[in-house]
């Protein structure tokens, strides 16, 4: 009796740990043209409404579970959203490879750029690569083995199998709110203020990260700096040897 209930416990426990294992999973973002590593790129686990950035090293970790849908977005780069397997899971690194945004609205930038600015350039491009899919064209969707292609997501994917609980809009706008954070919250702008640098300015951006809602409301440089002069002191107090 005694030696089954050890054996009971140590099943438990092994479960325990394996469960443990597969809160998280490790990534690196890179360049899926020339491999370099990107740093503050936005993940976000659209399912529990949770965003952190890549470091220095381009290196993030993230909390995710099974069917959950990852997206990453950096300045510059269409977006790429990943769904997550038990397979993914029990990988060493996730690798994500953002494809750089081509540039095709040069007339666009060139006739209008005191009405654009590079976000809504940018935008205009990534809109244009991610509603492409609505056709009566099947496009695979998008795994690991594709990752950063620049195509975004098969539509007809969520609307089938998650049973229309996403709509397509939602989930472009999701990413993108991200992405209009990524362009107002910089590293310029935080280091310009905080004189932060390396590991130090990713864990103030990440910590700190403001919500695309107070960015709407907050649309000039002054407001951000207002808003890190108010989040410094809690920073420094904290990181005070």
């Amino acid at each position: 009796m005694k030696k089954s209930l050890y054996t009971l416990l140590f099943i438990c426990a092994a479960f325990g740990v394996e469960a443990q294992q597969k809160n998280t999973i490790i990534g690196i973002v890179k360049d899926s043209v020339t491999n370099t590593i990107i740093e503050f790129a936005s993940i976000s686990n659209i399912n529990k409404k949770n965003t952190i950035v890549s470091n220095t090293k381009g290196v993030f970790k993230i909390d995710i579970a099974p069917n959950h849908l990852l997206s990453v977005a950096a300045v510059g780069y269409n977006f790429d959203t990943i769904r997550i397997t038990e397979k993914l899971l029990q990988t060493d690194t996730l690798l994500v490879l953002l494809h750089p945004l081509s540039k095709r609205l040069a007339d666009i930038t060139v006739n209008s750029i005191t009405r654009f600015s590079q976000y809504q350039l940018d935008s205009i491009e990534r809109r244009k690569d991610f509603f492409i899919n609505r056709s009566d064209v099947k496009i695979p969707v998008v795994s690991l083995a594709n990752s950063g292609v620049g195509l975004g997501i098969n539509l007809d994917h969520f609307y089938n199998r998650e049973k229309r609980k996403r709509s397509a809009l939602d989930l472009f706008y999701d990413i993108e709110n991200e992405s209009y954070t990524n362009y107002r919250f910089t590293p310029a702008l935080v280091n310009k203020y905080t004189q932060l640098e390396g590991e130090k300015l990713v864990e103030f951006m990440q910590k700190y990260r403001p919500s695309y809602t107070w960015l709407r409301n907050h649309i000039t440089e002054e407001d951000i700096l207002y808003y890190i002069n108010d989040k410094l002191p809690s920073y420094n107090k904290k990181h005070k040897k």
